[in-house]
């Protein structure tokens, strides 16, 4: 039932940053055609580098970006446009990109290329997925540059200005503009949409979402992220055969779980080292029940079983570890134990857009997209994690919310629509975490769309996932337009 890891993580993803100095490449336009939601599309592809400038005005890094453009409808120019970001933060846009792009990594992990992806948007929706600073073929121009982009605000502005820089260059300026943010590309949009000024943003679309570092951040007080992990642990639980699923779907246990985990289990982890004893004990049972955790070891753990303990600890016994990102996937303790991560998370190499993404990717800009760079793709770089400033306001590092971003966003901006969604298979960013932040945001619940998949962090690699995500999208863009009076 668990697949093993396939092979090992990208050494480059460890790799210094790029520093190149050469002209940005050329905007290139390419015609294609596709069969999307059993729709016929004739569309353009447009790539392209976007210059930012520094503070002397002087080129000092650049966006990469690669967008879709219906072709064979009239108004094109005023069609809905979602621009797309993965998170990271050092992390390009090509998850995303072959997910539910016009293009999919093959059904066969080892077939070449890219193949055609049927479930795309692309017949309802425009798209552009975009290579921050330091990401695919994006770059610096010189050394030291990354500090004025590798922030929270610093990104977001950056972002901001290539928006705004690609809807003038495209004469798109009439189209209703949605985003769509994965990981920490969630927080990305958030912080952008509280930061977008007069730029008109219709909606957007928060995928497994890192919106409150505070609930992935397990120190003494702060209890969230027993609460929010919980029903993942519950449905993966279920997924290995340590507890008995029965008739329930994953979904339906991940309820289940959760309804536990933000009533009774909350109410106990509350009261922490003053929890009656007995009541200990029941609470242990029940969590043994739901996780597959001896009660002997949660007793132990004051009821608190964190993320990576859970990795070891549920198919411990059989030499496994489970996966971070998609706890489907299984690896062998010993071959991971002594990596840093995230390559001690089998997951990362067991993914389907995972090693190798780089090298289909330069072959398909290369020979279908007539772009061809001179520098390799980078998928991932985690230099740019490294050196990412996570302070905001002066909140510590890994310890703050954009939720009062996120009310303030939803508030100067009525008639504002987010979507949220995950995968019940996700301990890296617990859907549950942003549901409750959700809850905290006070507008009216219904301007808020909620959905669960049966997938890991990245919920499209995944066919059934992949398929629903792509109508929820569908159907989020048109209710969206419609609410605002253009559907």
């Amino acid at each position: 039932m668990a697949s093993s890891a396939l092979a090992q993580p990208s050494a480059g993803w460890f790799e210094p940053t790029r520093v190149d100095d050469a002209p940005a490449a050329p905007w290139v336009r390419t015609h294609h055609s596709g069969v999307f939601d059993g729709r016929a599309v004739e569309y353009d592809a447009i790539t392209g580098e976007t210059v930012l400038p520094g503070e002397d005005g002087q080129p000092a890094a650049t966006i990469f970006s690669t967008a879709y453009v219906r072709t064979d409808i009239e108004s094109g120019a005023a069609r809905p446009i979602l621009f797309f970001f993965n998170g990271g933060p050092g992390a390009s846009s090509s998850p995303l990109h072959l997910g539910v792009g016009p293009v999919r990594v093959p059904h066969t992990r080892d077939a070449p290329g890219v193949a055609p992806n049927p479930s795309s948007p692309l017949d309802a929706v425009d798209m552009v997925f975009v290579d921050p600073v330091g990401t695919g073929y994006a770059r610096l121009y010189e050394e030291g540059a990354g500090a004025a982009f590798w922030g929270i605000e610093e990104d977001a502005d950056a972002i901001l200005f290539f928006v705004r820089d690609w809807l003038a260059r495209q004469e798109r300026a009439d189209s209703p503009v949605l985003l769509m943010g994965e990981s920490y590309g969630a927080m990305r949009v958030v912080t952008m949409l509280a930061r977008a000024g007069n730029t008109e943003l219709a909606g957007a679309l928060l995928l497994s979402p890192a919106l409150d570092m505070t609930a992935g951040t397990p120190i003494v007080g702060n209890n969230l992220p027993y609460i929010f992990l919980l029903p993942s642990m519950a449905a993966t639980a279920a997924y290995h055969a340590v507890t008995e699923r029965g008739e329930r779907s994953f979904r339906e246990i991940f309820e289940q779980a959760a309804e536990f985990a933000q009533n009774e289990y909350a109410s106990a982890l509350q009261r922490g080292a003053r929890l009656d004893p007995e009541e200990a004990q029941r609470v242990g049972a029940t969590l043994a029940g739901m996780t597959g955790l001896p009660q002997n070891y949660l007793l132990e753990r004051n009821l608190r079983v964190g993320g990576p303990e859970f990795m070891d600890a549920l198919l411990g016994e059989r030499g496994l570890r489970v996966g971070r990102l998609d706890t489907r996937i299984t690896g062998r303790i010993e071959d991971y134990e002594d990596k840093r991560p995230p390559a001690n998370d089998p997951s990362m190499a067991g993914r389907r857009e995972g090693p190798g993404t780089g090298e289909r990717l330069d072959d398909y800009f290369s020979n279908q997209l007539n772009t061809r760079i001179g520098r390799p793709y980078r998928t991932l770089n985690l230099d740019v994690n490294s050196q990412w400033n996570f302070r905001r306001d002066g909140a510590p590092r890994f310890y703050f919310s954009v939720g009062p971003l996120l009310q303030e966003a939803m508030n100067s901006r009525r008639n504002l629509k987010i979507f949220i969604g995950g995968g019940v298979f996700d301990l890296g960013t617990p859907v549950l975490a942003a549901r409750y932040l959700a809850t905290q945001i006070d507008v009216d619940p219904a301007r808020f769309t909620f959905a669960v998949y049966d997938g890991g962090h990245a919920v499209f690699e995944h066919e059934e996932s992949r398929t629903r995500l792509c109508a929820d999208i569908r159907a989020f863009v048109a209710a969206t337009l419609a609410a605002a009076g253009g559907g």
